[in-house]
């Protein structure tokens, strides 16, 4: 096979050209060692978005990599790519077993520490003068330190002053915790949004489908459709001019595709 990164697939900028540098280098090794490609979802990595985009919706000009372009970019925050990615980067040998233990020792702290303040209370006494310093109003019984956390005045230094953790935690620690307990609603209707999207996602068109046999597909679509390539429904589903009905037409031919193969090798 041929693995193309940059300028040639119609992007702009060294990070773009990179980007796509170091999935051609994953999946060329991939493919050598006969396995499946690392394809990265729209909800997983900006990496995701950009070949998404350069796949089923080309590009008449230089393509540039803007925030803007993702719908799950509350997810694909720059705080949090270690735990979106070096798990992959591990199980694909890209990731040391020091750099891999780190993550899971972080991963672990953080979820020991959220667990921590949602069972602690604080006294009406102890966090008072704490509020009202800040300008915040003040409370009139015992309340856990995660729900005083989710007040925007309230920082995560505010509270271990007064209740702190058994042990000092690294800023990266405190910064999750801060962000999963402040945002958690707001990422929490992401996260379903985009297990959503993964349903569809995950439904693969087998390689080599034919489109022009099923009924009730326009000409421009099937076009389109054996233009592209798509390798998943939901890639199929992005494709300019293909519609909603299109795209239940297209399930159903490639669950009975998929059926008759099953049938086939009894």
């Amino acid at each position: 096979g041929l693995f193309l990164a940059g300028q040639i697939n119609g992007t702009s900028g060294y990070e773009e050209a990179a980007a796509q540098g170091i999935m051609a280098g994953i999946n060329a090794a991939l493919k050598i060692k006969k396995k499946e490609p690392l394809i990265l979802g729209r909800h997983e990595a900006y990496i995701g978005v950009l070949i998404d985009d350069l796949i089923t919706k080309g590009t008449k000009e230089p393509y540039r990599m803007f925030t803007s372009r993702a719908e799950y970019r509350l997810l694909l925050r720059q705080d949090n790519a270690d735990l979106r990615l070096m798990e992959k980067g591990h199980d694909l040998g890209l990731i040391s077993k020091e750099q891999y233990d780190a993550l899971l020792a972080k991963r672990a702290a953080v979820e020991a520490e959220i667990k921590r303040i949602r069972s602690t209370r604080a006294k009406p006494g102890v966090i008072n003068p704490v509020l009202k310093k800040l300008g915040g109003p003040e409370i009139k019984e015992d309340i856990t330190l995660y729900r005083l956390l989710k007040r925007p005045e309230v920082k995560y230094a505010h509270i271990a002053d007064v209740l702190p953790a058994e042990k000092a935690l690294p800023q990266e620690v405190i910064s999750q915790v801060e962000i999963q307990t402040k945002y958690k609603g707001y990422i929490r209707r992401q996260a379903e949004a985009a297990e959503k999207f993964k349903k569809i996602e995950k439904k693969k068109i087998p390689e080599g489908f034919i489109y022009k046999g099923i009924s009730g597909l326009s000409a421009e679509i099937v076009e389109k459709l054996e233009d592209i390539r798509p390798v998943s429904l939901g890639q199929a589903s992005r494709v300019p001019g293909v519609t909603p009905a299109a795209i239940s037409l297209l399930m159903v031919s490639v669950e009975k595709h998929r059926r008759e193969e099953v049938e086939s090798r009894k």
